[in-house]
């Protein structure tokens, strides 16, 4: 039996669990090179982390989430970059959620989350490069009066969010469907009727690191709310147990 054969009808499976597949095909490793293998395996994505010491094998052609951000979106990140090298900060952006809405979205909004005490700076920077187009942490009723397509919303970033190994600064798609359920301006731009469909979705195409989810809603104080959200109101079978 293949290592795989021992492991395909699992939900998930902890480090344990795959060394045991890898024993039942004949396989002896040690510690050092098990840990090599198994990173392997998730740069070849073979396997998919789904939580802390939790991984599957993908299928249903489930990826990891990738996003080819908009140029707007990479010149503001550039920006970034060379006015506030040491500034740690986040982009999302309306358009990202076309994927998975049934009616697109034509008008983009970038969403630019930047270390609280440092907000004002990065306002500073943008608005000169960016006249009219700039945002501080609005209210709904000012996000409704001063909208214009490509504009930019600068937020409070949360600390220990998501974050891509390759490009920080490209949120992950746990950190997206976090702040579609817990940021009013995203429930503006969208509507809550689109949620259920958004995540289930996500939850279809991509694998999603459950803890990871999790941990960062817990973050927002949107624990709670987003597993009975996930269990009242889509037909989302989540891989990890509490």
């Amino acid at each position: 039996m293949c290592w795989t054969d021992y492991l395909n009808n699992r939900v998930s499976f902890n480090r344990t669990d795959l060394r045991d597949a890898f024993v039942s095909d004949g396989i002896c490793m040690s510690p050092s090179v098990f840990k090599k293998e198994l990173n392997k395996l998730l740069d070849e994505g073979k396997i998919a982390r789904v939580g802390r010491n939790a991984y599957c094998i993908p299928v249903n052609e489930e990826a990891s989430y990738d996003y080819t951000y908009s140029q707007l979106a990479e010149d503001v990140a550039d920006t970034m970059k060379t006015n506030h090298p040491f500034l740690e900060f986040s982009i999302t952006e309306l358009i990202q959620i076309n994927e998975f809405v049934n009616h697109q979205i034509a008008h983009n909004i970038l969403f630019l989350s930047v270390e609280d005490d440092l907000k004002e700076f990065v306002f500073e920077t943008l608005k000169e490069n960016y006249p009219g187009k700039v945002l501080l942490n609005p209210s709904v009723e000012l996000f409704h009066q001063y909208w214009s397509e490509n504009m930019i919303v600068i937020q409070k970033l949360t600390t220990e969010a998501p974050r891509s190994k390759k490009e920080p600064w490209k949120a992950r798609l746990e950190k997206l469907l976090v702040d579609l359920l817990t940021e009013s301006l995203w429930l503006e731009s969208i509507g809550e009727s689109e949620l259920p469909t958004i995540y289930e979705d996500a939850f279809l195409r991509y694998i999603i690191d459950e803890s990871c989810l999790f941990r960062y809603a817990a973050r927002r104080n949107a624990e709670k709310r987003i597993r009975t959200f996930i269990a009242e109101q889509t037909t989302i079978t989540l891989r990890i147990k509490r």
